[in-house]
């Protein structure tokens, strides 16, 4: 099994038209709207959290206790 991290492109995105720009960009490439500075902000909003980490599983049951034997039969008469 490969257990690769997925590839994150963050990108910033205009708040006036909501036009995806590269992070370098300080204005919108199709507007001209000046871009938020931190993109750490705009992460935090657009990435989702991570899942819970499952739960242990169960412990066995412990075992009962062992049964006492029957009585031994009597001697029956031929």
């Amino acid at each position: 099994m490969c257990f690769r991290p997925s590839t994150l492109t963050v990108t910033k995105k205009c708040p006036q038209c909501g036009h995806e720009n590269d992070t370098q960009e300080k204005t919108c490439t199709e507007c001209g709207a000046e871009l938020p500075d931190n993109v750490l902000d705009l992460l935090d909003a657009s990435v989702p959290a991570a899942p819970p980490a499952p739960g242990a599983p169960g412990a066995p049951a412990a075992p009962g206790a062992p049964v006492a034997p029957g009585a031994p039969k009597p001697p029956t008469a031929s």
